[in-house]
């Protein structure tokens, strides 16, 4: 009596549709997946299970013996933690250098710069005597002896050097000299990164073509570079014209540590990674996946710092179902995640773009064809009828002549 109640009903629906709604009931009367022996997740059903859950996350804690040769993590003051890679710099990121000028006592004697300025002092003939400033090719100009070179070396050493030059001229010149100014290139960079607010540090962002401009010694190419590389690299630059300088670096924003995400996603666009992202936590971060996404096919691009692109599909999909990561799998700076469509959801597409926003939507048909079916409800016919059950029939439809209405005029009496 039900089924004969139900099919009843059908026999007012639309062939297709009662098709599709007999599908939909037998849908909901199937039982769920049962577990696979292989899955890697826990259920909690009860307390007994909820104790097991917390067993089991005690047993997998990290302990400096567990991760022994384990490259994926590493032992800090005796505490294991998951090994992140360095962060290298890119275009966009802000940097922060600090100079630490110290004047402490040095074992070594001072070497004379350029654009220092000393005073040359003769006593027996104080005619010759003058002060002369260190050229840029690292020479001074005296009376009588003409250029000499003086940058580098000590002042006892050119003192000599002076007091063999004169006494080509002059018997026993027993020549002296005195240090006027010196250290003027820290007095020059102490002016150019002295600021009110930061004192002596200097705030400069990488720009795109990945070039950070330092005062006195100029550009550096830092993209790619870790913050202890460029650091390095900045105190070398600045050892060849400064002595008793340090430099520190700091990286203040990260800006080049980005994500591309876009396919069936609900927010696709660029986003900052400020953790490792694996896939998952990326798709969170998306806004989730749509409905028609195929996370059996997700595609990873990656190409910073390789020698050529490198690309890669990951199974998605699997791991929801079976509950687990792929251990060492995480998403780069710079990656480019593509989550597709599934195959059904790419037929769809091509109908509505041919049948519904298509041609078939656009060329006015005047007249066709249709075949369709009766459908006999055989639980409530008498068999007489039930012969004729499904009967083809076609029918041809014509356009209708187009009939015109005319509207009176109303006049005034």
């Amino acid at each position: 009596m039900p089924i004969r109640r139900i099919f009843h009903g059908l026999k007012l629906l639309p062939p297709l549709a009662a098709m599709l709604l007999l599908a939909l009931l037998l849908c909901g009367c199937a039982k769920s997946k049962p577990r696979d022996p292989g899955d890697h997740y826990m259920e909690v059903v009860d307390q007994k299970s909820a104790r097991d859950l917390a067993a089991e996350q005690h047993a997998l804690e990290i302990t400096p013996e567990k991760v022994k040769g384990n490259p994926e993590f590493q032992v800090i003051n005796t505490a294991a933690v998951p090994y992140v890679p360095e962060y290298h710099i890119g275009p966009g990121d802000v940097i922060e250098v600090v100079y630490h000028i110290y004047y402490e006592k040095s074992p070594e004697d001072y070497r004379l710069e350029v654009q220092d300025r000393i005073s040359v002092h003769l006593p027996y003939s104080p005619q010759f005597s003058t002060t002369a400033l260190v050229r840029s090719d690292g020479k001074v100009s005296l009376p009588l002896v003409g250029e000499l070179p003086a940058s580098g070396k000590t002042v006892a050493d050119f003192t000599k050097d002076l007091d063999k030059s004169y006494s080509r001229f002059i018997k026993n010149p027993s020549v002296s000299v005195g240090l006027e100014e010196f250290n003027v290139k820290i007095e020059e960079l102490k002016k150019a990164i002295t600021t009110a607010s930061r004192g002596q540090s200097k705030i400069a962002p990488v720009l795109p073509d990945g070039r950070v401009s330092f005062p006195i010694v100029g550009n550096i190419n830092v993209v790619g570079l870790t913050v202890k590389q460029l650091e390095e690299e900045v105190n070398k630059r600045y050892a060849e014209f400064v002595r008793n300088l340090q430099v520190t670096v700091i990286l203040l924003e990260v800006h080049a540590n980005r994500l591309y995400i876009f396919g069936e996603v609900n927010v696709p666009g660029i986003y900052e990674m400020t953790d490792r992202y694996n896939l998952l936590q990326a798709f969170a971060q998306a806004g989730g996946f749509k409905p028609s996404a195929n996370l059996s096919e997700v595609l990873v691009f990656r190409y910073s710092g390789l020698e050529r692109p490198l690309v890669f599909k990951i199974d998605v999909q699997n791991m929801l179902d079976k509950g687990f990561l792929y251990n060492g799998v995480f998403l780069a700076p710079g990656d480019v995640v593509y989550v597709p469509k599934t195959r059904l959801d790419d037929i769809n597409d091509v109908i509505a773009k041919v049948f519904t926003r298509g041609i078939w939507a656009v060329v006015p048909f005047q007249t066709g064809a249709a075949i369709g079916l009766t459908y006999t409800n055989y639980l409530s016919t008498p068999a007489s009828l039930a012969t004729s059950a499904i009967t083809p029939t076609t029918t041809t439809t014509t356009t209708p002549t187009p009939v015109t209405v005319t509207t009176p005029t109303r006049t005034s009496p």
